[in-house]
């Protein structure tokens, strides 16, 4: 093995575990998004403005599914 095929490697290696670290945080923070969308449905009852947790949750699940979705193409790109 050359030095050039071990950098490919540890290229799509990175590209891998970047891609995995991006579902995952995408998966929490969309999680997160719901909760404060839905947390008196889920028995919380915290004293937040209902505006101000609506807002932070759209923006937590939108934020998921950007960090979904370049998790994709990271993975895309890494072969």
């Amino acid at each position: 093995m050359d030095r050039n095929e071990f950098e490919e490697k540890q290229v799509r290696h990175q590209g891998r575990l970047r891609s995995f670290y991006d579902f995952g945080m995408g998966i929490l923070w969309s999680l997160a998004g719901v909760f404060f969308l839905g947390y008196r449905k889920f028995g919380f009852d915290f004293n937040f403005d209902p505006l101000v947790t609506s807002i932070f949750g759209g923006a937590c699940i939108l934020y998921g599914i950007f960090r979904i979705w370049r998790g994709y193409k990271t993975k895309q790109q890494a072969g």
